[in-house]
């Protein structure tokens, strides 16, 4: 386990770390508090680029995934609305589901779709 230097969030650390120091005599020498993450190490997330941009939605095809969450459905209407009065040629494919996109979902929103946005509630 690599030792990590992590902030004090409880009310009880400080006072921990006073009676740890207060231990502590200099007649004995010098004392070194090592603080270990209890999590253990924490591998870093993977970083990915952002996809390119497609540079003309003229007559392209955007797909909108929303999860089922309430209320979602009026955002995405508004969404769908604002983009189709920006550029008339585009046509929208209204995926959705109650969870995470499968793995099939995906597959045929990449076929299907030359972009797409995707919404989650929460």
């Amino acid at each position: 386990m690599k030792a990590q230097a992590i902030r004090f969030l409880s009310a009880a650390a400080p006072l921990f770390l006073l009676l740890a120091l207060s231990h502590a005599s200099p007649a004995r020498g010098d004392v070194t508090l090592e603080v270990l993450n209890p999590r253990g190490e924490v591998a870093p997330t993977p970083v990915r680029t952002p996809s390119a941009r497609i540079p003309d939605l003229a007559g392209k095809k955007i797909g909108i995934y929303w999860n089922n969450k309430a209320g979602g459905d009026l955002f995405w209407d508004v969404v769908e609305a604002e983009m189709k009065e920006k550029v008339p040629s585009m046509k929208i494919i209204r995926y959705n589901g109650p969870f995470e996109p499968s793995d099939e979902q995906i597959e045929a929103m990449t076929r299907d779709v030359d972009g797409f946005f995707y919404g989650v509630g929460d």
